[in-house]
């Protein structure tokens, strides 16, 4: 009997075991769908902050979606002081479409008519060079006189080198100096270069002596008929130069030896 009653005491205590470990089970489970539920709706909330994030970014617009200023002219088209400027174009497409200003010829071309006319000032336009002049009208909202006061800054920093330079004599020096420098410079003349002019003249520049050589030449119709490269000397030329015939683009070299170093 006692055996008996033991052993019903322990199939007693297994049930209440199990039936404890049962219990402890579910509540595992329902503890892990709660952190579920709880990791669903945590990325959720990122998913709708991050749309919210985009939204607002879309709102805020770049680049060409940027908001900007325009001009009084693109005003009265639009009828509003601030647009896109990929509003503007697509506004600007319609009212051709709507108008039928394409060129029939040429699609690329659009026929202006008195309000594009006001806009552009001219009597028509390339579809292409249409987007660079819109560009004239539309002006950036955050840099409302920037460019005005840049430009005016600029010219007073010039306006202020001009005065200096006029005031200070060493500039002005170095200015007489480099206008008459290089091929500008005039230069002692050979004998022979002074006899070949006949003027008395011992100093020329070089630009100026090449540039009666050319008269000369023309003058005496010296130029081959076949090539008018080639000059064909007469007596005169050949005195100086020493040589038959030579090409055109040799005159300044044929000159070189015509100019005296101009004493130091």
């Amino acid at each position: 009997m006692k055996k008996m009653m033991q052993m019903k005491a322990t199939e007693i205590g297994y049930e209440e075991d199990g039936e404890t470990a049962h219990i402890k089970t579910e509540e595992g489970e329902d503890d892990e769908e709660e952190e579920d539920e709880e990791d669903s709706n945590e990325k959720g909330t990122a998913k709708r902050g991050s749309k919210k994030q985009n939204k607002e970014s879309k709102k805020r617009g770049g680049g060409f979606c940027k908001l900007c200023r325009l001009s009084p002219q693109l005003q009265k088209f639009t009828g509003v002081p601030e647009l896109a400027r990929t509003e503007v174009v697509k506004q600007l497409w319609s009212y051709i479409r709507e108008k039928n200003l394409q060129d029939p010829s040429n699609r690329r071309n659009i026929i202006c008519d008195d309000t594009l006319h006001a806009l552009f000032g001219v009597d028509s336009i390339n579809m292409f060079q249409m987007n660079k002049a819109l560009a004239k009208h539309i002006w950036p909202l955050d840099l409302d006189d920037a460019a005005p006061v840049k430009s005016t800054q600029k010219e007073k920093q010039r306006k202020q080198e001009r005065e200096e330079d006029s005031d200070d004599p060493k500039r002005k020096k170095k200015r007489q100096k480099g206008g008459n420098s290089g091929f500008l410079a005039p230069l002692p003349l050979s004998d022979a270069l002074v006899k070949f002019f006949g003027t008395g003249e011992s100093a020329l520049s070089r630009a100026d002596v090449v540039k009666r050589i050319w008269e000369y030449i023309k003058q005496n119709n010296l130029q081959d008929p076949s090539d008018k490269r080639r000059i064909i000397c007469d007596k005169k030329l050949k005195e100086l130069f020493d040589i038959d015939s030579f090409n055109g683009f040799t005159v300044s070299k044929l000159l070189t030896t015509h100019f005296k170093k101009a004493e130091q």
